[in-house]
This record gives structure tokens, sequence and C-alpha cells, in this order.
């Protein structure tokens, strides 16, 4: 029987080694056709291996085999990054006892730990500050801050809320690894003094007037106020006073020992030691720089330092000794997502967009306060002519598409709020937005402190900032402006 012969299926097979039935080959032939294929295997394989050693290169690139060989990104980053041991940056968990919230503050703080606190007193704005300067003297001393509750019957009827309903607080404290913790971790609140023991807290007297707090008692604590000297004169409010006094323990609880003694009272047990350390208040805190010259609060952005010569100009406006608790802890505080929406929201229906235009000019009409507050009944608060006197040069060096964006707590004179219709100008109308229902479902009773934190979100917007000479809602909204957005800031004085 014949042997079997494989059958090549195609000439390539046959070229490749197969073999034609009934046909042989010379050696010559043979060869050439192993050469042939040897050929044709080379042209396809080369692309093939020169694709695969770039992919081999190009992974190495990307992925060095020890990543600390390579440097992608030099100098400091944008946002401080907080490096710790344990990667988790302290928080109420951590920086009180298993306790908290405990039924007396002495059982919910941690012995090896050092706090400092205020009571609250002021409306949105002005407690807001007042934290951010409890948060900055905390940093200065290495103290955890104990945020007071928020309570402002005159403005957000009964209510009481927490910094973080409406600020960021986790994204600052992961951000800038500050330790701080709020009243309600350390002692539930208790308003009808049910669930907790009456604890007694001393204060000493703060840098201004300001005595009467509106939540200590809220949470079942007996505050007292002592007017113990810490310096001669205006050096004694200044912020390095406030460091010095806290440092030298020693000299501290001695004159508390002496002072009380002398009005023949008793020391509260947290003047005794250092565990915990209370002021009445600590807003409108400046360094001894800024207080040398005469300056406060109420100048505002302007005249930081009122030095001779072009020096003041030369300085940074961080460097000048003024609004050092915003330099150094509300410029890295941001609204909540929820405060962002809403403003957002509000934003693109009044300029009738879809989005948030770059070019705006943010203008705070502040009325109401200044109203009432205003013996005569007339002439209280400025005229829309000076707010117009203001925006126009800005306007003038503004690209052509800037929108002019107003909010005022102004909501009955029908004048007022037609001229400003008038200039063209876009005028946030909460009422015609349907707003209050909006935060009403949100925030239930706590929905007008989150109504004032809408409009300061609204106002951070601006790229330039028009504001009222006064009101803490512009010093809050020129700050961020200035900050945020590099931007330039104005205040049209109020009426003598």
């Amino acid at each position: 029987m014949a042997p079997y012969k494989s059958l090549a299926v195609n000439a390539s097979d046959a070229e490749l080694g197969g073999a034609y039935p009934e046909k042989t080959r010379s050696a010559g032939q043979r060869g050439m056709l192993r050469r042939m294929g040897a050929e044709r295997w080379r042209a396809m394989a080369m692309p093939v291996l020169g694709s695969l050693l770039v992919l081999v290169l190009l992974w190495q690139w990307t992925h060095p085999a020890d990543a600390t060989v390579r440097r992608d990104s030099f100098g400091p980053p944008s946002v401080l990054r907080v490096v710790r041991e344990a990667g988790v940056v302290p928080n109420a968990s951590t920086l009180l006892t298993s306790e908290a919230p405990a039924r007396s503050y002495f059982d919910a703080l941690r012995p090896d730990l050092r706090y400092l606190t205020l009571d609250s007193w002021s409306g949105w704005s002005g407690q807001v500050l007042t934290a951010f300067s409890l948060l900055y003297l905390a940093h200065l001393t290495q103290r955890v801050a104990i945020i007071p509750s928020f309570r402002d019957n005159d403005h957000y009827g009964d209510s009481m809320i927490t910094l973080d309903l409406l600020l960021d607080m986790d994204k600052f404290r992961q951000e800038r690894g500050a330790l701080f913790v709020n009243w309600d971790d350390v002692k539930p609140l208790d308003r009808v003094h049910a669930i907790t023991k009456r604890d007694e807290i001393g204060c000493y007297m703060g840098n201004n007037p300001f005595e009467g707090g509106r939540s200590f008692d809220e949470h079942n604590l007996e505050q007292t106020i002592w007017r113990v000297p810490r310096a001669n004169g205006w050096f004694g409010n200044a912020v390095e006073s406030f460091v010095l006094w806290d440092f030298d323990a020693e000299k501290r609880i001695n004159d508390t020992r002496v002072f009380g003694q002398k009005e023949k009272r008793k020391v509260p047990a947290n003047m005794l030691d250092s565990q915990l350390l209370c002021y009445s208040n600590l807003w409108d805190l400046s360094h001894a720089g800024a207080m040398a010259t005469g300056w406060s609060w109420s100048n505002s952005f302007k005249g930081h330092q009122e030095l001779d010569g072009e020096q003041e100009m030369m300085l940074a406006p961080e460097a000048r000794g003024t609004h050092p608790e915003w330099w150094a802890i509300g410029q890295y505080i941001d609204f909540k997502e929820e405060v962002w929406e809403i403003a957002k929201s509000c934003v693109r229906r009044t300029l009738d967009l879809a989005y948030i235009p770059q070019h705006l000019i943010t203008v705070h009409l502040r009325r109401g306060d200044f109203k009432t507050w205003c013996s005569s009944g007339e002439n209280c608060t400025p005229a829309i002519d000076g707010y117009v006197e203001l925006v126009d040069p800005l306007l003038a060096e503004s690209p052509s598409d800037t929108r002019v964006l107003v909010t005022t707590d102004e909501q009955d004179d029908g004048d007022f709020l037609g001229s400003i219709d008038s200039l063209g100008w876009y005028r946030i109308d909460h009422r015609a937005l349907n707003t209050t229902a909006v935060l009403e479902e949100k925030y239930g009773d706590a929905w007008r402190w989150a109504d004032a934190a809408v409009d300061q979100a609204i106002l951070s917007l601006g790229m330039h900032f028009v504001g009222t000479s006064g009101s803490q809602v512009s010093l809050l909204s020129e700050l961020r402006v200035a900050a945020w957005n590099g931007g330039k800031t104005r205040l049209v004085e109020r009426p003598q």
C-alpha cells in the first residue's frame, strides 16, 4: 500500500513546506522555499516585536520598579497635606474620653489634653468670625478648640445649630489638621437641665466688652466672668497677650486666686489648672501691631496698618496683623455642598443661565438692622447712588459681559428695590425664587441660619465685591472675594 502523503491546502502552505500530491522537489527547491518562509515570518514579526518593545518602555517609564526614585511634582502643594503616623486626623472620638458626650464635661475631657472654649453671642456672621478666632488662638496655644453651639433668638428663632451644619468643618479638619470638637460632642444639649449635671465654668474676660453668652446654659453650664488683668493698657487684648497668659500658667493661676480673694469669690475648678481655659468672647481678635495703630474691625479691609509712606501697601494683607483669624483659619473653611447647591441654583435662575458665569461683581446692600437701630428713623442707610459710585469703576475695568449681582435684606421698600432693578443689576429675590420652602424642607427650624449662609455663598462668587460698611456680612464677603478670587473690594460708608 502506498504511504500516506498530506495535501497542502493552498499555495502558501506548499511554500511553507507542504507538498502537492504526486510531486517531488529537488534539494534546491526545498531550500528556496525555506528561505522564503523565513523571510515572510520576519516581515510579519518585526512590527509586532517593535510594538511590544515600545509598550515595555512606556510601562517602565510610568511604573518604575521603585516609586520613590522619580518625583513628578515640586514645591508646596495647593492644599497643604497633613502627615500623621496613623493617617487619621484626630476628631471627637479621639480628642475626648469614651464617656463623651457626658453628663459632666469633667468626664468628657481627656486629662492629657488642653482645651479652649467660649460661649456664642451674636448672629451668624459674628459667631462665625468668633469661632475662627477661637480656632486661631487654640492653634497658637496648642489647645483643642471646643466650638460653642450657635443660638440667636433675635434673628433665627429658638433653633440652635453647630458650625458644621453649614460649613465644611470635616474637610477643614482633614486638610489643615485642626484640633476641635463641638460642645455637643462634650456634653449633650440639655435645655431643661434634666439629663446632665450643672457644671461651673469660669471664663476670663476676652478682648471686647461682650459678656452675655447664649448657649452655655443650654448645655447646663453655669458661666461666671472673671476680669483678671492680663497686661496693662491695650496690649492686654492683643493676640500676643493671650498667648503669654496661656503659657505662663503659674502666674495666671496665682493672679486668679488673688483676684478671687480680693473679690470674695470662689474660683471655679477649671481656672485652677490648665486643662480647660475659657474666655467670654474673642471676636475682633487682632495682633499688637494692628492695635497699636488704633485699628479695629470697623476699619474693615482698608487701613490695615496706618503707617507713613508705602509700607502698608507693600505688606501682604495677611501680614498686616488684622483679621488673623481669617488668614490663618477662615480662608480655608468652605461652605457645605448642600449650601452651594442652593446658592448656585438661586444664581442660575436669577441670571436665567444654565451655568455660573465667571464675570460677576457681587453687591451686598445691608438695610434691616441698620434701620431698626437708627434712632432718627431717617438717613439710616446708604443711598443706592453710593453703591453705583463704587460699582461703576469696577465695571469699567471688567470684561464687557460682567453682570452685577445683588443681595439685600430689604424686602418691603418697593421704591428702593425698584431703584436696584432700574440699574440693570440682577437682584436675588428669594420670595420669587421660593427659597424659604427649599430651606425649610432641607433644614427644618434651622432654615434661617441656612438662609444667611446661602446669601454669603452667593456673594463669594464675585470677581469683585461692593458691600456696606459696618456689616459683618460684608466683612466676611470681602474677605472671601479677596482671598478666594483675588478680587477688589469696596465698602459704602453709612451716613453719620
